[in-house]
């Protein structure tokens, strides 16, 4: 659908910040940056899905890469106002039965960082920020040391990471 777009394109070799949000947690997403919507989509996929060689999976922490290429997504691309910052997509995921993923921001909407740009309609889901090559300069949110068996709470509209 957006393959070879220029949207895509400007992303490849950028960085990546995923999150998992267990059931209990918020379910909204926010913008990250000041910026325009360039372009805003549902892609549908897969639901229950986890990589067959993550074994049993319960929190589907090793399937997180896998689930933003086979399930069912959001993008939101947004043009930040800072131009260092360049194109943002912001990237819903749903995970298991979560598949209601519901855009509202639309396409030459100006967004302010920390708008809503959709929800989720009930829980479990992940959420990833692509980000241009360049674009971010250190992440300021540490990774837990054993995904597996620990997460660490991040509030909203909190920083995650200083650009460029």
């Amino acid at each position: 659908m957006l393959a070879g777009s220029d949207y895509l394109d400007r992303l490849i070799g950028g960085d990546v910040f995923q999150s998992y949000l267990s059931g209990a947690d918020y379910h909204r997403w926010h913008a990250p940056v000041d910026g325009i919507v360039r372009h805003a989509t549902v892609v549908d996929g897969l639901m229950f899905s986890n990589l067959e060689w993550a074994g049993y999976d319960i929190k589907g922490v090793k399937s997180q890469a896998f689930y933003t290429a086979v399930n069912t997504r959001g993008l939101t691309f947004i043009e930040a106002d800072r131009p260092a910052l360049g194109l943002v997509c912001v990237m819903p995921v749903g995970i298991t039965e979560i598949s209601s993923i519901t855009l509202t921001a639309r396409r030459g909407d100006r967004v302010r960082k920390g708008d809503q740009l959709g929800y989720f309609s009930y829980g479990g889901s992940s959420l990833a920020l692509i980000f241009e090559p360049g674009a971010i300069n250190h992440f300021t949110v540490d990774a837990p040391k054993n995904p597996e068996k620990q997460t660490i709470p991040i509030k909203v509209n909190a920083q995650i990471a200083a650009g460029n």
